[in-house]
């Protein structure tokens, strides 16, 4: 092993084992079992996938959002992060290439005439939104009429949804295509208002284990992801980069 990549190994995994945040609101990518204790899905088989490369274990650390993984950046709680790339994060964290790519978009209840990102962009228009998530960062930038009402998690911006005074929420696709099908009265926009680019992310400060991160997860991209990781993606309705 030369010193440069003893250096890089060193910096990622400090504790000798990879610690991997996830974030278990995002359904599309990570599934977590309360009765087994079993993390599935594609982000836990890419992590499980990198500490084998590295030859160590790894120990998943679950928080309930995105925003809750960044307020710990600095905390040595965790080695990688499982988090969209986004250019108001950019100053915490070094984000590997897209390994996925997912929809952002809103929930509308039925009776509405919203069927667009245009259409709910209008004055008096309230959207319930998880605070820092991607695709709050990405709102904030990009709406004109519409109110952000901020949640600290993406099942209460549902729920505030839900409870009648407002007019939309936002999030991933599959989280609220789920929330639709066991909720009357609801639909979700066909049109995204944002593609997603997820990566594997480490802190500003570890900058040389942000290279063993992207070297993994541009070998992933050019050689194929793995049989498991594919299957995860196929039964989540998450694309792929290729």
């Amino acid at each position: 092993m030369t010193d440069d990549i003893a250096a890089s190994l060193s910096a990622l995994i400090p504790k000798g084992y990879l610690r991997a945040a996830v974030n278990l609101a995002n359904i599309a990518l990570v599934q977590f079992d309360p009765d087994t204790g079993a993390f599935e899905g594609i982000s836990p088989q890419l992590a499980k996938e990198f500490a084998e490369r590295l030859g160590c274990r790894v120990e998943f650390v679950a928080y309930p959002s995105a925003a809750s993984i960044l307020e710990r950046v600095d905390q040595d709680e965790w080695d990688i992060a499982f988090l969209a790339a986004d250019p108001a994060r950019e100053d915490r964290l070094l984000f590997s290439p897209a390994y996925a790519l997912i929809e952002g978009t809103l929930v509308v209840r039925e009776a509405t005439p919203y069927r667009t990102f245009q259409d709910v962009d209008a004055e008096g228009v309230e959207i319930c939104v998880t605070r820092n998530a991607a695709y709050d960062l990405y709102l904030s930038r990009r709406l004109a009429h519409a109110k952000i009402v901020h949640s600290s998690t993406p099942g209460e911006a549902l729920e505030m949804l839900a409870g009648g005074k407002h007019h939309a929420a936002a999030g991933v696709r599959q989280a609220l295509e789920r929330f639709a099908s066991a909720r009357q009265g609801f639909r979700v926009l066909a049109e995204p208002f944002l593609v997603i680019r997820q990566t594997i992310a480490v802190s500003c400060s570890h900058a040389a284990a942000a290279l063993l991160v992207r070297e993994f997860v541009e070998e992933a991209i050019q050689q194929g992801f793995s049989e498991s990781v594919v299957r995860d993606a196929q039964r989540n309705g998450v694309a792929l980069r290729n």
